[in-house]
């Protein structure tokens, strides 16, 4: 008779192979090309549950094969919200029902217009936008201030697209509707003269004629076109193109802006004789106000008022009305009680104009901020709630953000065009996005997920949701796998940063480039797997998520541990490793579809196995479980670990009797569960297990009742554990 080891060892001596030979049976082989060929052609519990061989063949994997007749209980597993602590399966005290549930997607995934890494994109893309656009104002000033003291005809002036642009920008007209001789005329009006080219605009009350008025008055052209003066544009006039350009042209000031006003009231304030000068002139007024923090309406005369009450008196106007503020503003300035600069002094000196710039660059761009913080926070409650593409579109506060952040202007796309661009699958190279070339909408499609019909679809990851789930689970259980008190407390603390992490990025994840170019992403995926992240190099990843899961002959495929297998087809990439949708599945993902078909064979395997030799079966599953458990009550639970333990360690037929505290003294006192991690230590101990397996049954095998006959049927103890459901 052979001997129990010997023949586990046949088995595990090249266990791809047995499990290859057991594949290749015929009715095995029949029954998982059935699996693979129909799961995805189910859309509900009941659909999986009356396709006998389907869920049949899914009991065994996940070794529930026992509960098969139980359609009833395994229905209100599988319909288990697993995000509730409080839903039926997360509440059953056996884990094999709550992996059984995580392997299906029958409760639905999500539907989600912007995932929460898609609206930050867009969130950050619209504050960068904001960003650049200050850049663009500079560099186009710049260029401005350079260029237009070299212009010497307004026909020259007019024929400069770049230049001319800047200055129909600064003064809010449309060049499409005109043509360059008018602007030439209004540019050459003389505009003291009511009968010229502009004032005869202005008596009729034309379009723009305001516009075209202040623009004339800017520059100095002759009747002919030629220079009136030295140059086309005087300092100030240039001045007050510039500012009506930088003014007009950013929706948030900048610290260009900043710099700009800083220089123009320092500039200004040095040749101020009055608080009316001062007050007149809007833009140092703004200034004031912001720096001092004055409600926009506050008058010129309340202003006066204040700064030039006569602080020697202790009832001056700016400490009854305003109290120490007002008093500390009128400090600020040097006008006497008439309102006029005092004599040997300018309307502010060094330290006033310093402390008044400071207060400025401290507060110009809070109604900006509180602006741009409203308008985003509108946003996102917007579409916290939005299903339907139309609505955004229809929603013109929600334009500016959904645009702005692609370089997409205003216009420049009608609604129906933008709403087949929103539509678009992004995986598919005929999609309306996809064809059109253009990368804005192409990034745009992808910044929301709505399905053909423009409705709120399931976000296209590079896991899904599920997935993502049970990685960021696993992994923390792997780190904290028989830890104890503080080093438990710690190393659960940093495993939670980690997943929190991975739970962020992988939304961001749309190539496997990606993937690959962020280790520590990575790393999590791995320690999920059960792989030791400091032994996985980066190119043998690469060769990993380069091979083919369909060639037997490839990379991953000719790995031994199939954990590799099931890794890879977690992911929804496709041979070019980018995203697609054909690996998402319907109820079940690729990645669960495949650990689903490796369960069954495994199972099959040790049932085979089972048949001439219970021990063979017992040695085989506790090679593949052990490496799971986290503590000695997790052991003891599993009738057949917990037949293991006992006859490894010589314990009677009576042990599982024992009070289960007592069982669990006696399991940590003889087995460092830890060792359970280390394939050589398993060796060791099933060898031994083996070995008094054989001693204990020589004759009989006691054991056959641990895993029944594979019949309709089950066990007071499995009974009991369906009954008992966690108390907290």
């Amino acid at each position: 008779m052979v001997s129990t080891y010997l023949s586990y060892d046949l088995v595990v001596r090249d266990l791809k192979s047995s499990l290859n030979r057991v594949a290749s049976d015929a009715e095995t082989e029949r029954l998982s090309a059935y699996y693979k060929d129909n799961i995805d052609k189910v859309t509900s519990v009941d659909e999986f549950l009356d396709d006998y061989r389907l869920y049949s063949y899914a009991m065994k994997a996940y070794g529930l094969e026992d509960m098969t007749y139980a359609k009833a209980f395994m229905k209100k597993v599988l319909e288990s919200d697993l995000n509730d602590s409080e839903s039926y399966a997360n509440k059953l005290t056996d884990e094999r029902y709550r992996n059984f549930a995580l392997a299906f997607q029958f409760v639905g995934q999500i539907k989600d217009v912007q995932t929460n890494a898609q609206e930050t994109a867009i969130v950050d893309g619209y504050k960068q936008a904001q960003v650049d656009l200050a850049g663009d104002v500079e560099a186009e000033t710049k260029y401005y201030e350079t260029a237009i003291d070299t212009v010497t005809s307004a026909d020259q002036l007019v024929k400069s697209k770049r230049l001319f642009n800047y200055v129909l920008e600064a003064y809010g007209i449309d060049r499409g509707y005109y043509t360059n001789d008018h602007f030439v005329k209004i540019l050459t009006s003389d505009t003291s003269d009511p009968n010229s080219y502009v004032n005869q605009l202005v008596t009729n009350n034309a379009a723009n004629s305001a516009a075209f008025l202040k623009m004339a008055q800017a520059f100095n052209f002759n009747a002919d076109g030629s220079l009136s003066a030295a140059t086309a544009q005087t300092a100030d006039q240039k001045e007050s193109t510039v500012y009506l350009y930088v003014d007009g042209t950013q929706s948030y000031v900048s610290e260009y802006t900043l710099a700009r006003e800083k220089k123009y009231y320092a500039a200004k304030m040095a040749t101020i004789t009055s608080v009316s000068e001062l007050t007149s002139d809007q833009r140092l007024f703004d200034y004031v106000k912001t720096a001092f923090q004055f409600d926009v309406g506050m008058t010129s005369s309340v202003f006066k008022s204040i700064v030039t009450s006569d602080l020697t008196d202790p009832n001056n106007y700016a400490v009854t009305n305003g109290g120490a503020a007002w008093v500390a503003v009128a400090q600020k300035f040097n006008f006497d009680t008439a309102g006029n600069v005092k004599a040997g002094y300018a309307a502010q000196q060094d330290v006033q104009l310093i402390e008044t710039n400071s207060a400025y660059a401290t507060f110009y761009d809070d109604k900006d901020v509180e602006r741009m913080d409203s308008m985003i926070d509108y946003y996102k409650k917007k579409l916290s709630d939005l299903t339907d593409v139309d609505v955004l579109l229809g929603n013109a506060a929600l334009r500016p953000i959904l645009l702005k952040p692609f370089g997409i202007e205003s216009g420049e796309f009608t609604d129906a065009e933008l709403r087949k661009v929103l539509t678009s699958d992004i995986t598919d190279p005929k999609s309306y996005a996809n064809r059109s070339r253009d990368e804005r909408l192409v990034k745009l499609a992808e910044a929301f997920n709505f399905d053909g019909n423009g409705d709120a679809s399931v976000p296209l990851l590079a896991q899904n949701q599920l997935t993502i789930t049970r990685t960021a689970k696993d992994y923390i259980i792997n780190k904290i796998r028989f830890l104890e008190g503080d080093d438990k407390t710690k190393a659960k603390t940093a495993a939670e940063a980690e997943t929190k992490y991975y739970q962020e990025k992988i939304q961001t994840v749309h190539t496997v480039g990606d993937l690959l170019a962020d280790r520590r992403l990575m790393d999590v995926v791995l320690g999920a797997y059960g792989f030791d992240p400091a032994k996985v190099s980066d190119a043998f990843l690469k060769q990993i998520f380069t091979s083919d899961l369909e060639d037997k002959k490839s990379f991953v495929n000719q790995q031994t541990d199939e954990n590799w297998t099931e890794l890879l087809a977690s992911f929804n990439f496709d041979g070019d490793g980018n995203l697609t949708r054909e690996t998402v599945g319907t109820v079940q993902q690729r990645g669960t579809a495949l650990e689903t078909a490796h369960k069954y064979l495994r199972q099959s395997l040790e049932q085979s196995e089972g048949e001439s030799n219970q021990g063979v079966r017992l040695a085989l599953y506790f090679q593949r479980m052990a490496p799971t458990l986290t503590d000695a009550y997790g052991l003891i639970a599993d009738s057949a670990l917990l037949e293991v333990f006992r006859v490894t360690y010589g314990f009677p037929s009576e042990f599982s009797s024992m009070d289960v505290d007592v069982q669990a003294k006696i399991v940590k006192k003889n087995l460092d569960l830890a060792d359970l991690q280390d394939p050589d230590k398993v060796k060791r101990l099933l060898q031994r297990f083996t070995a008094m397996y054989d001693m204990e049954n020589s004759t009989t095998d006691p054991v056959l009742a641990v895993f029944g006959d594979g019949s309709a049927g089950i066990s007071g103890d499995l009974l009991m554990s369906i009954a008992s459901l966690k108390s907290g």
